[in-house]
C-alpha cells in the first residue's frame, strides 16, 4: 500500500504551520467561557459599539469546515415527527459508501448510520466508515438544532426550537425552560434519530455510530430496544409475534432494527455531568438575571439586546471543532447519559457493543467513562493514546465490528453480497486477501486512504479532510482563530480583573486554612470568591480569553485591537 504525506485542510501561514495539530478539550467547556468575578460582569455593559459591529459582521460566517466534503452533492433530509407539532421536522443527511457504486438504491437489508459530536457537523464522521466492506451502506447526519438555520450541513435551531419557549411558558415549573429544551435537543430526544435516517436512507436494520452526544442519543436508543425486547419476552407467545411484525421502519425503538451500536468518546456523565450543568446555570444567571430566555433568545421582546450584548447571535463555540446555538449547548449540559446501573440491567436484551476511547480527548471523554459503560454492557472496549493513532485505528476496527454484525446478520459469512462483493483493485474482493483471510487493514499513520475503493462517496483527499475536523486543529476554524485574535483592551481588562479576582480570592483563603492549621485566627477577612459569569469576550465570540490563549495561537492578549 502507497502512503501519502498529509496535506493540511487549509494552507496556513508560516507561524501556523508551527503550530500543533490538536488540544485536549476542557470537561465542560466552562473553562473556556472563563468565569469572572462581578466586575467582569460591569464591564460587560461597556462593550464598544466597533465591538458589537464586529460580532455582527462575523456572526454569519459559520463556514468554519471549507474543506470540500459534500459540497458536490444533493440536500438529503430526513424526516422526524416531533410531539406537539404538526408537521415533521428534518435532518440532513449524506452517504458516504453506496454499494454497487455512487447511485443510490431504494432499500437495503443492512447498513450503518453516523452521529456527530456537539461543536461538530456530520462532515467530521465520514472517515470513520473509510474501512467498512463494499457490500454494506453507511450514512452520516446533523444533528438537532445544530446551527442557527437549516443547511445542507445542519439541522437549524430556528426550526428544532419552534414552540420550545411557549410551551415552557405554559408550565408552572421554574425549570420549564431548560426541560423544554432538553425534550426537544437533548441526548434522550435524539435517541431514535438514527431510526430516522435509517429510514430515509433505506436501511431495514442498521448499527448506529455515536461519537460524544450522539454516542449518548445512540445508548438512549439502545435502552429504549433494549427495554421493548425485554418487555417482549414477558408476554405471551401470540403477543410476542404481534410484536415483532411491525414494518421494519418504524421508529428505532422497535425490537432488534438496531443490530449493533459503536460508541465513540463517552463523555461526562452522571454526578459529574450534573455538577458541571449548575455551574453553567449560575453563570447564566449572574449574567442574565437568571433569565435562561435572555441568554438562548427564545422569547421575541422589543429588545434584541441585553446590557448591550447581542444575544440573538449568543453561541458556544470551541478552537478546532466549531459553534453551536447556546440553547443547543444548554440542552446538551443539562442531559445525561443512561446511568450504569440502567445498562447494566439491560445488557441481556442490548445489541452487540463496540466501544471506544482516546486519552488524548480527556478530560471531556474520560476514559473511564467509555470502560465503564463497557462493563455494565459486557461490550467489546478499545483505547489509543493519541489522535494519530485513533484515525490509523479505528477505521479498521469499526469495520470489522460492522461486519461482524452483519456476518450474524446474515448467519452466513459467506451469503451472496457479503464476500461476494465487488472486486477490488488487486483483484480480490473488498475486504479479503488473495489467500482468502479476513483483511483488517492496519494504517500507517501518514497513510491518505490511497485504497478507498469506487463504493465510497468521497474520495481519499476528502476522507483525509473529514478525518481532521473536530479534533481541535485550529486551520479548520479560521473564522474562530480570526475571532480570537479581535479580542479587544476592554475585554482584556474585564478578563485580567476577573483573573486577579479569583486569584487573591484563592491565596486568602489558602491563607485562612493555613492559620487555622496552626490552631490561629483564621478570620482574615478573606474577600469571597469572585461570582460566576460570561465575559464580555465570550457573550461577543463565543469564546473564552483561556481557550484562545491555549489553543497554540500565541499570545493573544499581546495583540489586542485597540
Amino acid at each position: 500500500m502507497a502512503t501519502h504525506e498529509r496535506t493540511p485542510l487549509i494552507e496556513p501561514d508560516s507561524a501556523a504551520a508551527r503550530r500543533g495539530a490538536s488540544r485536549p478539550r476542557s470537561v465542560s467547556r466552562l473553562a473556556s467561557v472563563g468565569a469572572l468575578g462581578a466586575l467582569a460582569v460591569v464591564a460587560a455593559l461597556t462593550v464598544t459599539t466597533r465591538a458589537v459591529t464586529r460580532a455582527l459582521a462575523s456572526a454569519g460566517d459559520d463556514d468554519v469546515f471549507a474543506v470540500g466534503v459534500f459540497d458536490d452533492v444533493p440536500e438529503l433530509r430526513a424526516e422526524v415527527r416531533v410531539e406537539g407539532l404538526d408537521r415533521p421536522l428534518t435532518l440532513p443527511w449524506q452517504p458516504v459508501s453506496l454499494p454497487g457504486g455512487r447511485s443510490r438504491e431504494p432499500h437495503y437489508a443492512f447498513g450503518a448510520v453516523s452521529g456527530h459530536g456537539l461543536h461538530c457537523d456530520m462532515r467530521a464522521m465520514a472517515w470513520l466508515f473509510a474501512d467498512v466492506p463494499a457490500d454494506i451502506p453507511t450514512a452520516v447526519f446533523g444533528a438537532r438544532a445544530s446551527s442557527r438555520a437549516d443547511s445542507k450541513l445542519s439541522a437549524g435551531a430556528d426550526a428544532w426550537l419552534e414552540g420550545v419557549a411557549e410551551s415552557a411558558a405554559a408550565s408552572a415549573s421554574s425549570d420549564a425552560l431548560e426541560d423544554a429544551l432538553v425534550a426537544r435537543v437533548g441526548f434522550e430526544a435524539q435517541a431514535g434519530d438514527f431510526a430516522a435516517v435509517a429510514d430515509a436512507a433505506g436501511y431495514e436494520t442498521f448499527v448506529a455510530v455515536g461519537e460524544s452526544q450522539s454516542t449518548a442519543a445512540a445508548l438512549w436508543a439502545g435502552v429504549r430496544q433494549a427495554e421493548a425486547r425485554r418487555d417482549a419476552e414477558l408476554q405471551t407467545p401470540a403477543a410476542r409475534g404481534s410484536a415483532g411484525s411491525g414494518s421494519a421502519s418504524g421508529s428505532g425503538s422497535e425490537p432488534g432494527r438496531i443490530r449493533g451500536l459503536v460508541l465513540t468518546l463517552v463523555p461526562s456523565m452522571g454526578a459529574e455531568r450534573s455538577e458541571r450543568y449548575e455551574e453553567l446555570r449560575e453563570m447564566i444567571a449572574n449574567t442574565f438575571g437568571d433569565e435562561l430566555a435572555n441568554a438562548t433568545s427564545l422569547v421575541n421582546t422589543n429588545s434584541p439586546r441585553r446590557d448591550g450584548i447581542l444575544t440573538t447571535h449568543l453561541e458556544d463555540c470551541s478552537v478546532g471543532y466549531g459553534c453551536v446555538p447556546f440553547a443547543k449547548y444548554v440542552a446538551a449540559k443539562k442531559s445525561d447519559l443512561p446511568s450504569l446501573a440502567t445498562l447494566n440491567a439491560l445488557a441481556p436484551w442490548f445489541p452487540p457493543t463496540l466501544v471506544l476511547a482516546d486519552y488524548a480527548d480527556e478530560p471531556a471523554h474520560p476514559v473511564a467513562n467509555g470502560r465503564a459503560v463497557a462493563e455494565a454492557l459486557g461490550a467489546r472496549f478499545g483505547v489509543v493514546n493519541t489522535r494519530e493513532e485513533r484515525e490509523a485505528r479505528w477505521p479498521g476496527e469499526v469495520a470489522t465490528f460492522i461486519r461482524g454484525v452483519y456476518a450474524t446478520e446474515t448467519q452466513n459469512e459467506r451469503k451472496e453480497g457479503f464476500h461476494d462483493a465487488r472486486v477490488g483493485s488487486r483483484g480480490v474482493p473488498n475486504g479479503g486477501t488473495p489467500n482468502g483471510r479476513k483483511q483488517t487493514r492496519s494504517r500507517s499513520l501518514l497513510d491518505a486512504y490511497d485504497d478507498a475503493s469506487e463504493r465510497l462517496v468521497l474520495n481519499e483527499d476528502q476522507l483525509r479532510a473529514s478525518s481532521r475536523l473536530c479534533v481541535g486543529d485550529v486551520a479548520a476554524t479560521p473564522t474562530l482563530e480570526s475571532r480570537c485574535g479581535s479580542l479587544t483592551a476592554e475585554e482584556s481588562e474585564a478578563w485580567e480583573a476577573g483573573r486577579a479576582a479569583r486569584s487573591d480570592s484563592a491565596a486568602a483563603t489558602a491563607g485562612d486554612a493555613a492559620a487555622s492549621a496552626d490552631g490561629g485566627d483564621s478570620a482574615t477577612g478573606a474577600p469571597p470568591p469572585p461570582a460566576r459569569a460570561f465575559s464580555p469576550f465570550y457573550l461577543r465570540t463565543g469564546l473564552g480569553v483561556d481557550e484562545c490563549e491555549e489553543s497554540d495561537l500565541g499570545d493573544v492578549r499581546g495583540r489586542v485591537t485597540e
